[in-house]
C-alpha cells in the first residue's frame, strides 16, 4: 500500500496470485493424500473385521470341542467309579438342599 501511494501505481498481484494457486494445489494435493489414507484405513479395517470372525469362528469351535472332550472324560471316570460319582452327586444335592433351606 505504501508503494503505491509513494509511486501512484498499482501491483498487478502476480506473485500473490501464484501463491493463492500454489496454496490450492498444495491443498488438494494433502486432500488427496488424506483421501488415499481414509481408504487404506477402510480396506484395513475391513481386513481387521475379517480376521476377528475367524478367530471368534475358530474359538467357538474350540470352545466346543473342549465341551465335548470334557462330557466324555466326565463319562468315562463316572462308568469307572461309579460308586464315587454316586457319593459325589449326594453330596452335590444336600449341600443345594441346606443352601436353599
Amino acid at each position: 500500500m505504501a508503494d503505491e501511494k509513494s509511486t501512484g501505481k498499482r501491483t498487478l498481484g502476480v506473485v500473490e496470485g501464484r501463491d493463492t494457486i500454489s496454496q490450492e494445489a498444495r491443498s488438494a494435493e494433502a486432500e488427496a493424500t488424506i483421501n488415499e489414507q481414509i481408504e487404506a484405513l477402510k480396506s484395513e479395517i475391513g481386513r481387521l473385521k475379517e480376521s476377528a470372525g475367524l478367530i471368534a469362528e475358530g474359538t467357538g469351535h474350540l470352545a466346543a470341542a473342549k465341551a465335548e472332550s470334557l462330557r466324555d472324560d466326565l463319562r468315562q471316570t463316572i462308568q469307572a467309579n461309579p460308586l464315587a460319582a454316586l457319593a459325589g452327586a449326594a453330596l452335590i444335592g444336600y449341600l443345594c438342599g441346606l443352601r436353599h433351606r
